[in-house]
């Protein structure tokens, strides 16, 4: 044993004795002060570090480690670019295959895919046709609603505009209402105030009746003068009663037109309820259909798309079939070029991880 090299054991204990010791002088304020305890922590720290330098055993497996950790880390990055190229050559083959069928070239033992590919073509194609048929329907009861729905608002808006002329009178009837009724009670206050006063001239007549032959001129003089007042006060009793009476008949007579207005009002309101029923009624039933329609578009677009996800399996059997038999045609000769430079960059990439072995 070197002069510097200490049993994993001994410097267990000793650590633990220094941390122990640490904690208990933090925590009751008794055993190694607490400078102490990171005084001593530091000369191990150093003395580690120590060692590590002189021990060329141990710096030898220290970069023996970190030299397979960076090893294992670019295997890693080449294996996940391996791995890209190998997803793009399929995607290439899988394009060789769908376009050497799309130019109807005939491979070796293709033939089985060739006509799979065609009855899924066929159906595909049928589907569509279905699908077309379905967006016409479903464009026509869209087109069929639009037009009833702009039809009866346009019912709805002609009844409100013949409407319109009667509700206008009838709130100015209710206007017209509301200014009787306070014409009329201030009228009553004015008979109520006339009243009055002719009371109290009656009142000064019936004193002065019995003494006006020997009262002389004066008195005559006064109670002429309250004839004159009661004369007056009955005048404008009278016109106040005719008024009054007046804006009663007036008040009648607008009672009745606005219950004809109002009658007109109701039977107005009653067709336009009946145009908006229909509306919602029509708006529902077509809303109905097209929802059906919508359900059937989607199950022909859910088996169209199943249709293509089957396609794309076959698409790379036919593929690699062409690409084997590398059969001569101009369209499909971009591919081969690009599959042979994807061969050749996987042949490298996988040098490269062999060498890292």
């Amino acid at each position: 044993m070197r002069i510097f090299e200490i049993p994993n054991t001994i410097m267990k204990e000793f650590l633990n004795s220094i941390f122990s010791a640490g904690a208990a002088a933090q925590t009751s304020g008794d055993g190694l002060p607490y400078w102490l305890f990171w005084l001593l922590l530091s000369a191990i720290l150093l003395l580690v570090v120590f060692i590590f330098l002189r021990d060329k055993e141990l710096r030898r497996k220290m970069d023996h480690f970190f030299f397979h950790t960076k090893k294992k880390l670019i295997r890693m990055r080449h294996q996940r670019r391996l791995a890209k190229e190998h997803r793009k050559k399929e995607h290439l083959i899988r394009d060789l295959g769908q376009k050497a069928w799309e130019e109807r070239v005939e491979v070796g033992e293709g033939k089985k895919i060739f006509d799979k590919l065609i009855d899924l073509e066929d159906r595909k194609k049928n589907l569509e046709n279905e699908l077309s048929t379905i967006e016409s329907k479903l464009s026509s009861l869209n087109a069929n609603l639009s037009e009833k729905t702009k039809k009866l608002d346009e019912s709805l808006g002609e009844k409100q505009k013949e409407m319109n002329p009667s509700v206008e009178k009838l709130l100015g009837i209710k206007e017209r209402e509301k200014d009787i009724e306070n014409q009329v009670i201030q009228k009553q206050s004015e008979l109520e105030t006339v009243v009055k006063g002719l009371n109290s001239v009656k009142n000064e007549l019936n004193d002065l009746k019995d003494g006006v032959d020997a009262a002389g001129d004066v008195e005559r003089i006064k109670a002429e003068k309250n004839r004159e007042k009661q004369d007056d006060f009955t005048k404008k009793k009278k016109d106040i009663d005719q008024e009054i009476k007046s804006l009663v008949n007036e008040k009648e007579i607008l009672e009745k037109q606005k219950k004809q207005h109002q009658k007109t009002i109701d039977e107005f309101e009653k067709q336009i309820l009946k145009i908006e029923n229909e509306k919602k009624n029509k708006t529902r039933e077509f809303q109905k259909e097209i929802k059906e329609w919508e359900k059937n578009k989607s199950k022909v677009d859910e088996k169209i798309k199943k249709i293509e996800e089957d396609k794309e399996p076959l698409f790379g059997d036919y593929g690699v079939l062409a690409e084997q038999g590398r059969v001569e045609n101009q369209s499909l000769a971009v591919f081969y070029s690009q599959i042979d430079r994807s061969n050749t960059r996987i042949e490298e990439i996988e040098k490269q991880i062999e060498a890292l072995e």
